[in-house]
């Protein structure tokens, strides 16, 4: 993409040339590979076909008089075993954007790669199959914000809607304890279910957990995500292969005459009228230089393309932090300082045990090419049974900073003495400020709750678990790039500028290795990586933190926080942006504060609420 935006063809004239006339409404053909096949204009225009997207295009086809149009930057998946097969993860590439961040100086001057889907259905085609949601206090804390019926009871319906659960079978509760209840799901496109087959040595790590005086939690997915649990994957039992948003939200309606996908195409820009209503979209094919196509809107614009795309399509239209637009050259129509700020993540490091009285089976072995991998695929290929049917686990620990904190007494201290804003990017305004501190008085008494997580941690049998940190204190950023704002976004985690966050990720190692190091846990033989043995002090803990950390899990959020403008938002509880009219996001980075758990469960629950707004406007 060239710095400056490529030129408008005249509008009517290529419209009339190209599509011929509008009045009819083309049902030939769903699926749209090029402008020429598309109206000149629809009732709704989708920016996205990832999770969101999807999910709020199949709600809005629901109506037959209703046309939607959304365009999508990448392709959809072939439909292959690399997508649809659990242990076929990570997934390839071609499905993904993988966008380097600026140096971290808080990770000694690291650059690490964010990575979002790049395909149909988004995240959901890419993921590691998670579908969790976070604890009740979790979304009250986005009520409390000033978004009225976003807490736990307003969003629970929507969490029910989206999915459907299948118990997992009566072998695998009996062997490993699975527990679940069902009240917690409704009847939705989206399938949650348990694979077939668990790692043995699950069991053992599950009793580590046990024995350290953590409690179990039946349904993780009922609001009560604390504790050490069992959290189902997005996998259909059927077939044990992926559920995810192309399956369950556009294959099933994608012959509705009233819905169109365009793939391959990136949208540019939003248009406005004079008095700031979304007007349209400008887009072109992607990889493309040529001529740009606009459509219209005639009801609204909904913009889904991530926390990590929708900041930047919002800068370039000119909604966005007026010093940010002025140093693009891009004239602004709102100065909404929020844009693109309130950036958070998950953070993790991953420290490598090995097991010398390992069990057999164990994940060790699922290496391709191996016999026991082989074996593998072909019991899958046959059964649908087996290892290949598990993706990246269903045990995880989620513990409030007192259960796993020796010194939470301090840390308490120490956020209720100090000034939160004192760490937060000098580019934000007073109310981006505001916001911050009413966030930071709420994470504040969240820090003291037992029914509120702060550390997770991922098991399955394997010797090596990730350990994250799930309520960061540190914001960061994703902005275009003032140089050239069609080309990548400028990405700033600013991963531990706030030193709790490195306090409490020194905390949560030590209390990895308290598990992995207590007597029932020894029944594998755990050896830790020599380099982290070395490691005693606070200090010399918190120095190979910051050289090991990865500040993403790929669950960016937060970018256009659902918050009053005086506070820095960016969206009201209506999801639609501050100071226009007929434009809504609908995607992660809505949320003000970033839930402790993997953000698909949470994005579904958040885009069928959207869609119900919107049907509400008419």
């Amino acid at each position: 993409m060239s710095t400056f935006l490529p030129y408008l063809v005249s509008f009517g004239t290529f419209l009339f040339c190209v599509f011929g006339s509008p009045t009819s409404f083309q049902t030939i053909a769903h699926l749209k590979r090029a402008a020429s096949e598309l109206e000149a204009s629809y009732d709704y225009i989708i920016i996205g076909g990832g999770q969101s997207g999807l999910t709020v295009a199949d709600r809005l086809t629901e109506d037959p008089k209703k046309t939607v149009l959304v365009i999508e930057y990448g392709d959809l998946d072939d439909g292959s075993d690399d997508v649809l097969r659990p242990a076929k993860f990570p997934i390839p590439f071609q499905y993904t954007f993988s966008v380097p961040s600026i140096p971290q100086p808080a990770l000694n001057g690291r650059s690490v790669n964010l990575i979002q889907g790049k395909v149909v259905g988004g995240g959901s085609t890419v993921n590691g199959m998670a579908f969790g949601r976070g604890s009740e206090e979790d979304y009250d804390n986005w009520e409390r914000l000033g978004n009225p019926g976003w807490g736990w009871d307003g969003l629970l319906p929507y969490f029910k809607k989206s999915v459907t659960f299948t118990p997992p079978s009566a072998e695998l509760q009996n062997e490993f304890g699975v527990t679940y209840d069902t009240r917690a799901y409704g009847n939705g496109p989206i399938q949650a279910s348990y694979p077939v087959w668990q790692w043995p040595g699950q069991k053992i790590q599950w009793k580590a957990w046990l024995d350290m005086g953590i409690k179990p939690t039946k349904e993780v997915n009922s609001g009560a995500a604390y504790g050490v649990a069992w959290a189902p994957s997005s996998q259909d039992p059927k077939n044990q292969s992926r559920s995810y948003a192309k399956l369950g939200h556009y294959d099933r309606v994608k012959q509705r005459d009233n819905y169109h996908l365009l793939v391959k195409h990136e949208v540019l820009n939003i248009t406005f009228s004079e008095g700031l209503r979304a007007t349209g979209v400008l887009f072109q094919t992607v990889g493309e230089n040529g001529a740009t196509v606009e459509v219209k809107a005639k009801k609204e614009v909904v913009l889904a393309t991530g926390a990590m795309r929708s900041p930047q399509i919002l800068q370039r239209s000119g909604v966005g932090p007026k010093a940010l637009l002025e140093k693009a050259g891009i004239k602004v129509k709102v100065d909404l300082p929020g844009v693109g700020q309130n950036y958070q993540d998950h953070a993790y490091i991953f420290v490598p045990w090995t097991y010398s009285k390992d069990i057999t089976p164990n994940p060790t072995l699922m290496v391709p090419g191996t016999p026991f991998y082989n074996a593998a695929q072909v019991e899958y290929e046959a059964n649908r049974t087996g290892p290949a049917t598990f993706a990246t686990g269903n045990s995880a620990v989620f513990l409030p900073l007192q259960v796993f904190a020796s010194n939470w007494h301090e840390v308490i201290t120490e956020m209720a003495n100090s000034d939160p804003t004192s760490y937060l990017p000098t580019t934000y305004d007073t109310t981006l400020r505001k916001g911050y501190k009413a966030q930071f008085k709420i994470l504040t008494e969240r820090y003291k709750s037992l029914k509120s997580v702060v550390m997770g941690s991922p098991f399955s049998g394997a010797a090596a678990f990730p350990q994250l940190i799930l309520k960061p204190l540190s914001r960061g950023s994703i902005n275009m790039n003032t140089s050239n704002p069609y080309s990548e976004v400028v990405i700033d985690f600013n991963t531990f500028s706030n030193p709790i966050d490195l306090k409490v990720m020194t905390e949560i190692f030590k209390f990895s290795r308290k598990w992995v190091q207590s007597p029932t846990h020894q029944q594998l033989g755990p050896i830790e990586d020599p380099t982290f043995a070395a490691l005693v002090t606070d200090e010399q803990i918190a120095e190979a933190v910051r050289n090991v950390v990865n500040p993403s899990v790929c669950h960016p959020s937060g970018t256009n926080a659902m918050m009053p403008r005086d506070l820095g938002g960016v969206v009201g509880p209506d999801l639609l942006v501050h100071g226009v009219r007929g434009l809504s996001v609908v995607d992660a980075s809505v949320m003000p504060l970033i839930p402790a758990m993997p953000l698909c469960a949470t994005v579904y629950a958040v885009a069928e609420k959207a869609a119900d707004l919107i049907k509400a406007r008419g």
